[in-house]
């Protein structure tokens, strides 16, 4: 079925609009368990983790979110009392602030 599949990635943002879908009219809990940055479909994020801006003024843009997609999901869930846990594993680069 999917042997010719070459899409490799993480597609965390379809899969939250996916079971905030089946929760919003009951409210509930999603429970995600990552180890990988989201990088297919809506909410991809890019590695924007760069040494040379650590200790610098351009560092607190690390601290801002990538994307608007996970804080108006956010607001969405608050909305129909879906609360989302996130577990994330990653050995390499997390972009935490904008999830």
């Amino acid at each position: 079925m999917f042997q010719d599949n070459v899409i490799v990635g993480s597609a965390m943002g379809p899969a939250l609009q996916a079971g905030f879908k089946l929760m919003s009219p009951i409210g509930g809990k999603i429970m995600v368990l990552s180890s990988a940055l989201p990088s297919v479909g809506a909410g991809a994020l890019k590695p924007r983790e760069d040494p040379k801006v650590l200790g610098t003024a351009k560092e607190s843009a690390l601290l801002q979110p990538a994307v608007p997609f996970y804080k108006t999901f956010a607001i969405e869930c608050s909305r129909a009392h879906v609360s989302v846990d996130m577990f994330l594993f990653s050995a390499g680069y997390t972009d935490v602030a904008s999830l």
